[in-house]
């Protein structure tokens, strides 16, 4: 089309150096970019599902517990399967030792076990008209469940599901090939945490306590004779209750917790004594909290903070970032490690995000900055999850040259992204899009500063425990046990900018 060869070295010329100039502004962008997430399902109108829960089952397969029911998640397929057999899911883990799921399901929230091979069977065939049965096995003895948590004590499968008044333990019985109740303790609060250890259960009530599991002997947790741990002991007195308990750091002899509280988290060792001198303040009243190594996901009413918790031995402030997001819920961890899935939901939609720290090259500037010199090119290390996925997205030809500012959430795949759940559970989903609907590429930014949700009003004279339900002014809930009512507002929030 050049009327000459010369005019045409130029266009080749011109058009090279834009090419050149776009992919070197992606790369700086995802390097600047602090937080990288993706949109992995959206649901609107009738497909909606209310989701609870998720876990990972393989390393496409992920289970979505709802209160409509367990469904099964392909990421590769773009396929939302239901599961037959189950009313309510409101958590799942998966006991790999027996080869079963451990849930809390159904209208009286009771637990119960199923086979994971019945789980993948059903899911097999899915195609056929009947469905194999289930048959989860139901504790009769333990409904009413609001959390729970499994591990192992002296080799030996335990169970803690916590209830509104009580928690129960329950060791797995080889003769018998069953769990069996070891022992009932009665609590002033709802359990808000548990954490399992190789010898004792640390739970969060109104106190942190640790139950030795030799004679299930109750103890707070916290070292009294600590004074500068006065402000977590005597926390309750100023209605500041626990909410999680975190193992940070499992080296030996060197085992941590941060231990969070609504007002602040402070570090500890495995004897409940301070390990660190500066606590984390939160920014805003905490719902959740979930630590993927070395981050920290905080959500609240319509945020999410993201913060790197560092080593023991380093220097300087914990590395932190921050998103805007509409009414969000921790779901559970990602197939992509180190991630998460969130819940964010709006009037009449929901939508499934996969969201990761990208803290680490601000950690490493500091310390190059505090060191005098930066690490020498030529003795890198492996490469880093920055490197590699920038990597990955110049492979991809068809993805947008989006801009991003520095310190915006960056867009990255676990999977292909949105796609609805449609009726018929064998057949694979359609990427419909509503008319007018601009078209988005993978590879665009997610700028929070588009359109914000003015969100849920609390009243904080109610609310001791965020994300609860109340029965009674001074009584406090699990903060999974209740959904929050959505507030009808006029204004619109932009799905895109997540």
């Amino acid at each position: 089309m050049a009327p000459s060869v010369p005019d045409k070295q130029r266009w080749v010329a011109v058009l090279e150096s834009v090419v050149s100039g776009s992919r070197g502004s992606r790369e700086k962008s995802e390097a600047d970019a602090k937080l990288l997430g993706n949109s992995l399902l959206k649901l609107e109108g009738d497909d909606r599902l209310d989701i609870n829960c998720t876990l990972p089952l393989t390393d496409q397969i992920v289970l979505v517990g709802s209160e409509e029911g367990l469904y099964a998640l392909n990421v590769i397929k773009n396929s939302l399967t239901h599961i037959p057999g189950l009313d309510s899911v409101f958590q799942i883990q998966i006991l790999k030792e027996l080869d079963k799921l451990l849930m809390i399901t159904g209208e009286e929230r009771a637990l119960c076990l199923l086979d994971i091979k019945r789980v993948k069977q059903s899911l097999a065939q899915s195609h056929l008209p009947a469905q194999p049965d289930l048959s989860p096995y139901i504790f009769e003895a333990v409904k009413g469940c609001h959390l729970f948590a499994s591990g192992k004590i002296d080799a030996c499968m335990c169970i803690c599901a916590a209830m509104p008044n009580k928690i129960t333990i329950l060791r797995f019985n080889d003769t018998l090939n069953k769990f069996c109740i070891r022992k009932e303790i009665e609590t002033s609060e709802p359990c808000s945490c548990i954490h399992f250890t190789g010898y004792s259960i640390i739970i969060g009530t109104n106190k942190f306590y640790e139950i030795e599991m030799q004679q299930y002997v109750l103890e707070e947790f916290l070292d009294k004779s600590d004074v500068t741990l006065a402000s977590a002991v005597f926390s309750a007195s100023s209605h500041s209750f626990p909410i999680s308990i975190i193992q940070v750091s499992s080296a030996p002899q060197k085992v941590e917790y941060l231990l969070c509280f609504h007002e602040f988290g402070v570090f500890v060792d495995a004897y409940g004594r301070r390990s660190r001198s500066d606590d984390i303040k939160w920014s805003r009243l905490p719902l959740s909290f979930a630590y993927r190594e070395p981050y920290l996901f905080v959500t609240y009413f319509n945020s999410l903070d993201v913060i790197e918790v560092q080593s023991h031995s380093a220097l300087g402030p914990h590395a932190y970032a921050h998103l805007d997001i509409p009414n969000p819920r921790y779901l559970g961890p990602a197939i992509s490690s180190g991630a998460v899935y969130l819940a964010s939901s709006f009037q009449n939609k929901l939508r499934v995000i996969c969201c990761k720290g990208n803290l680490s090259q601000e950690t490493s500037a500091a310390e190059a900055q505090r060191n005098g010199s930066a690490r020498s090119p030529n003795k890198r290390g492996p490469p880093t999850y920055n490197e590699h996925i920038s990597k990955r997205l110049a492979a991809m030809p068809d993805v947008e040259d989006g801009l991003h500012q520095p310190g915006t959430p960056h867009r990255y795949h676990e999977a292909r992204t949105e796609f609805r759940r449609d009726k018929s559970p064998a057949r694979p989903l359609d990427r419909a899009k509503s008319p007018g609907q601009m078209e988005r590429s993978p590879g665009r930014m997610m700028d929070p500063r588009l359109e914000r949700s003015p969100g849920r009003i609390m009243d904080l004279r109610r609310e001791r425990s965020p994300g609860r339900a109340f029965e009674e002014p001074r009584q406090r809930l699990h903060t999974g046990s209740a959904r929050t009512p959505i507030n009808t507002v006029n204004k619109v929030w932009d799905q895109s900018s997540v």
